[in-house]
This record gives C-alpha cells, structure tokens and sequence, in this order.
C-alpha cells in the first residue's frame, strides 16, 4: 500500500487551524502567527513528518532557489575552492548549488547546459572548456542569467584573473635569477584566460632579449601529475636541459618535481620551478613550491553575489568583465641559476 503524501491540509486539521494559517508559518508571513498558534503547527507538522512540496513551491513562485555550476575537473582543487566559495553564497540565500563536472568535453558541456535549462535552474555559472559563446547560448535563450568565469565575452558577465600578468611574473622571476633556459609545462590551448599564461611567458622572455626555444616549450592533453612527470622527463632528455621550468599549474609542478627527483636532480640546485595558482598543499611540496596565486576564494564568492543578484534582481544588471590580480608567492623550489 502505498502512502499518501501529507500536505497543507493535513497538518491544518491537525493543527485547528485554516491551510492559509499553515503556509503563514511555513513561509514566516505575510501575516503574523500567534506564539500558541505557531506551536501547535509546528508540533502537526513533525508528528505528520511534513515537508514542503518543492516543485509545487517552484511553480508558484517562478523560481526553482537553484543555481547550476559547470566545471571541468570536479577534483582540481583550484575548481573545488570555487565551488566550495558559490555554495556558501547561495546557501546563504537559500539557493541550492547543483555541481556539475564537464571533464573539458565539448559534448558533456553541451549535455550538461541542456540538463540545466530543461531543470529550469534559475541561473548557472560556467568555466567552459571552448566555444563558450555559442555554449551558453541556449541559457540565454531562455533567459537564464549566466556568469562565466576564465573567459572575457562580450554582453556577458566574466570574472578572471590576469593570466598575462601571472604568466610574465613567473617567468621575470626566474629570468632575474639568472635563468636563461627557461621551459614551459602548458596545457594544451583553449579559448579560456589560462591559456594566456603562455602569452605572459612569452612577453617575459622578449622584454629580457631572451629567445623563445621551441624546444622547452611541452603542451599537456591533462594538467595531472602523470602529465607533470612525462613533460618533465622530456625536458631532461634534451641535449640542453632547461635549468628553471614553469608550469601552467601546481599539479603538473607536483610532476615536474618527481621527475626531476627521480633522474637524480635537485630543485632547486640543479633546476628551479615555478608553479601556478597557489594550492594549499603547494607550500608541503618538496621543497615547497615557488608559485601564482590568484584568487580563486573571491572569485567564487563574487560569482555567487554577481549569480543571485542577476537571479534576484528584476532589473537589468549591465555585464562586465571583472579581473582579479595575481601575485607571486616565493618559496624554496626557485634558486639563482647555477649554470652560469
């Protein structure tokens, strides 16, 4: 037999009271509840084991208090801060986050922006992986507010951070250690903002009258240690091995240095590195990582403010591109070069 669910009405004959009196509590308002009244309630609504009807409540309201985020590797601890920072801001609010993990796969973004319009999520927020524009155009067709994080798009709202920056002062600092044979560990390019990080790299290098070698420059399909290790070990098999490597990020550094342990080298004696984006388990490296730090925490919780109030607001919010700095943060794997 199967039960039936308990709603406004049930718990009002419980109660001895009308069902506008039982959504009055539920909902605190609009119109005020006696203390007596209020408990006895509450008391029918936990003896019937009632709960809110969430669908019917979306239906009402025109608001389903859900917010979809699309990011590309659920377990990069870089994406999972940001998650960690929106969910906070929209549980504040009462908003519920729903985490979605696109593996950098075109087709899964495009799954996954359909699953979340067809949910009717009352806004999503987005790092896509390529063709963002044409990506969240089905969101904005129906009129679902987005903001897109690692992109500049015109019309819509982005949050970043500096990647050039971050990519010339990694490199200068090397540079200004004395390297010369400077290597870069990339991820393979995509539309987003981090892949100008290579742009930075490349600007850094000029500016010092330092030739770009093709040789030292190691495109990753995956940002993972594994990729971190193999680029590395490519690096060292050179006829001229770099003496300082930069990576596109903390993890493909974790790589980096394992290799360079494993072939009998010291950082950062032998070789200095430098990693990108600050990870907390970057200063327990070994030797502690020399690395970017962008501001992933305030980037999460800007997009939450920016999402709900795009969500909330019945106005127009005009869309911009807000950019965060990056810094430098030395630590024990750079050196002076000593291969002068």
């Amino acid at each position: 037999m199967t039960s039936r669910r308990v709603t406004h009405k049930d718990v009002a004959e419980r109660a001895g009271v009308s069902v506008a009196t039982v959504s009055y509590v539920l909902n605190h308002g609009p119109r005020p509840v006696s203390p007596d009244t209020r408990a006895r309630v509450e008391a029918a609504i936990s003896e019937l084991g009632y709960y809110p009807n969430e669908m019917a409540r979306a239906l009402r309201l025109q608001q389903s208090s859900t917010i979809g985020l699309i990011i590309p590797n659920i377990i990069n601890p870089v994406f999972a801060e940001i998650a960690h920072e929106l969910e906070t801001a929209c549980q504040k609010e009462g908003f519920l986050l729903l985490l979605c993990n696109s593996e950098r796969k075109h087709e899964r973004e495009q799954q996954l922006v359909q699953l979340l319009r067809a949910k009717q999520v009352d806004g999503v927020v987005i790092i896509p992986h390529c063709e963002p524009l044409a990506l969240i155009d089905p969101l904005l067709q129906a009129q679902i507010p987005v903001v897109v994080l690692e992109h500049d798009l015109p019309g819509v709202h982005c949050i970043a951070s500096d990647e050039v920056q971050g990519g010339f002062v990694a490199t200068q600092q090397l540079i200004e250690l004395g390297h010369r044979r400077i290597a870069l560990i990339r991820r393979q390019p995509t539309s987003a903002l981090s892949s100008r990080r290579y742009e930075g790299y490349r600007a850094a290098l000029e500016a010092a009258g330092i030739p770009f070698a093709p040789a030292l420059l190691v495109e990753s399909l995956t940002t993972s240690q594994a990729a971190g290790a193999a680029a590395m070990q490519q690096l060292l098999a050179l006829e001229e091995p770099p003496t300082a490597v930069f990576t596109h990020n903390d993890i493909l550094a974790m790589g980096a240095l394992h290799a360079i342990h494993r072939a009998g080298r010291n950082v950062p004696k032998d070789i200095s590195v430098v990693g990108y984006d600050d990870i907390s388990s970057a200063a327990y490296f070994s030797p502690p990582l020399t690395t970017i730090r962008s501001s992933r925490a305030e980037i999460g919780a800007l997009a939450g403010r920016i999402i709900l109030q795009l969500v909330q607001s019945k106005g127009e919010v005009p869309p911009q591109t807000i950019t965060f700095p990056v810094e430098l943060v030395d630590r024990s794997s750079t050196a002076p070069c000593s291969a002068q």
